[in-house]
């Protein structure tokens, strides 16, 4: 249905039940702490994770929902873009409204995120790359 997101090669063991919308709010706000904190000095007021929850409530009724973590390979994952660090990815399956909705959450890495091509990068000696970088 959506050519961007070729699930074909998934396997039925990369997906687990997560018991409620408490267990993804944990593993979002674990992962997701920094870019939450990040939105609320921007844009104050609600969470990152309420300004997302009304809307996905809105089309599939979240407590009407089963919620799937999905678990892939790194090399097999549609959804990872070029550069990412990490990533989680949901699926919210509302069985009574016939309605899936995907979620996906990944860190790139400033390198990428610069515009910066790793594969086009020359460095005379390995610890030259992080010349300018706090670490």
């Amino acid at each position: 249905m959506y050519p961007d997101y070729d699930l074909s090669a998934v396997k039925a063991h990369q997906f687990l039940t997560e018991e409620s919308w408490d267990t993804f709010k944990q593993i979002f706000d674990t992962n997701m702490l920094e870019a939450s904190k990040e939105w609320i000095e921007a844009y104050g007021g609600s969470s990152l994770l309420e300004t997302i929850y009304k809307p996905l409530d809105e089309v599939v009724k979240l407590s009407e929902c089963e919620i799937y973590s999905y678990n892939p390979d790194s090399d097999a994952d549609p959804f990872l873009e070029k550069g990412a660090i990490w990533s989680f990815s949901f699926f919210f399956y509302n069985r009574k409204l016939k309605r899936v909705v995907s979620s996906s959450f990944c860190c790139l890495s400033n390198l990428v995120a610069d515009g910066f091509a790793a594969d086009n990068l020359c460095y005379e000696e390995d610890g030259e790359i992080f010349d300018n970088m706090d670490i």
